[in-house]
């Protein structure tokens, strides 16, 4: 048997793993309380294949030294194991670096899971491959446990922390509200300045819960890489977790995949909230997105989700800028709402003081209600809540905090006229939507004010 041969072999045998454990994960999954309750949900092949390929970026491992390198320095850790969807993936990713099965054999692949039925099925898989190229992966360790226990005496020495971990709700009164942020910050405080390869909810990088947490990993000074996924019009997820009532689809679906450690000291980098369609999705994985430099901003307030380097330079041209709440006033005249729910465009609507679903903006004079119907239609207000909100709700503090640069107000300023005349012609903006049973109507401005900011870059 040739060598070509051999490798080709043994990419076909790993692809023949990858191709069942879909299957594998979601039976695993759906097997017994203990799983269900755990949050643990499975990882699609093309997306584990798409961490993999952001995880070697973020390492600067691009050939196949490189790789056989950092697999000789590396012990990587697991917290959840399932059907071993990441270990194989990682096997096969180093394939694609001319990594054969004698090259691999040494990993050091440590990893931890409460089914024991997941452990077994793993070992199994694992033997196989080993029977079949004459090898032994007498590195790879697979332990029966709660990893939250399993961590505080582990030897964790060079170790990368990579997976899964469970998203699931925490008891009231907890540090945490959500399970995967105790995760975290075992793996931070049991690992000294060890690496980070996760996919989390997206909550990681914008929720006030998790302030403390995101101070915990800025506070490790390692590099950081971060890109975020939206739920629509396609799943980075094809399933949410199975029969567990925990978490809700949209949260298990809207994830980050965070990247701490490796050589590029003082990288802070962050992309964009990303959607593709859903017939995009094989090329959307197959890439590796665009990042910004995140290195000017608090990333224990935020991690920021930049739309592009446009905002990243309005928002460095506006750190002396006024926020928007200033120009807003608790008492003033009703000047129009704003929908609490957003998508293409932020929905400008008629003023409803206390309504479900809508922001009210209030001013003590026209001009500031004329002003802000500007900044909150223009595309640097929307690039600015696609970069700092959720991708779904528009809330009062991303509203609020919205900076003005002196150069936005201006323009604002001098466009009044145009502002009242298209408010006044706002019936010709209209769009409706029914929600349940109801219809709403929303005005959409986005384009009404083309000329708005383009000083301001």
């Amino acid at each position: 048997m040739t060598e070509t041969t051999s490798q080709d072999e043994w990419k076909a045998a790993l692809d023949a793993v990858l191709f069942s454990l879909e299957k594998a994960e979601m039976a695993l999954s759906s097997e017994g309380r203990g799983r269900k309750l755990s949050g643990s949900y499975y990882t699609p092949a093309d997306v584990a294949e798409h961490f993999w390929r952001l995880f070697w970026r973020h390492h600067q491992v691009a050939d196949r030294t490189s790789a056989a390198q950092m697999l000789g320095r590396t012990t990587f850790v697991e917290p959840s194991l399932g059907a071993g969807m990441f270990l194989f993936s990682l096997l096969r990713s180093l394939a694609g670096f001319d990594l054969g099965p004698k090259d691999v054999s040494g990993i050091k692949f440590k990893a931890v899971d409460l089914n024991r039925a997941a452990l077994n099925f793993v070992s199994d898989e694992v033997a196989a491959l080993s029977v079949k190229f004459g090898i032994c992966f007498d590195r790879v360790q697979l332990e029966h446990g709660n990893f939250l226990e399993w961590a505080e005496s582990a030897n964790l020495d060079h170790a990368v922390f990579v997976g899964n971990p469970p998203f699931v709700r925490n008891e009231r009164g907890s540090r945490w509200k959500n399970l995967y942020a105790d995760f975290v910050e075992a793996m931070i405080t049991n690992g000294q300045d060890a690496g980070l390869g996760l996919i989390l909810p997206v909550s990681v990088c914008f929720s006030r819960d998790y302030i403390d947490l995101r101070r915990i990993i800025q506070d490790t000074a390692l590099p950081l890489s971060a890109s975020s996924y939206d739920n629509m019009p396609d799943y980075l997820f094809k399933a949410g977790k199975p029969e567990s009532g925990n978490t809700n689809k949209a949260n298990s679906q809207r994830c980050t995949i965070l990247n701490l450690g490796g050589p590029r000291v003082g990288i802070v980098e962050s992309s964009a909230l990303l959607r593709w369609p859903s017939a995009g999705r094989a090329a959307f994985l197959s890439a590796i997105p665009s990042f910004h430099d995140c290195r000017g901003y608090d990333i224990g307030h935020q991690i920021p989700r930049p739309v592009d380097d446009e905002l990243t330079q309005y928002l460095r041209g506006a750190e002396d800028g006024r926020a928007a709440r200033t120009l807003m006033s608790k008492i003033g005249r009703g000047a129009f709402s704003i929908g609490a729910v957003a998508r293409n465009f932020i929905g400008i609507r008629e003023y409803e003081s206390k309504a479900s679903g809508v922001i009210p903006v209030r001013t003590d004079e026209r001009d500031s209600s004329l002003i802000l119907l500007q900044i909150l239609s223009s595309s640097l207000f929307y690039k600015y809540w696609r970069s700092f909100g959720d991708g779904f709700h528009v809330t009062n503090e991303v509203v609020g905090r919205f900076p003005i640069s002196k150069n936005l107000l201006d323009d604002c300023e001098a466009n009044l006229s145009t502002a009242a005349s298209t408010w006044k012609r706002r019936e010709s903006f209209a769009k409706t939507k029914v929600n349940s049973g109801k219809e709403i109507k929303s005005y959409d401005f986005s384009g009404a004010f083309p000329k708005l900011g383009s000083s301001c870059t």
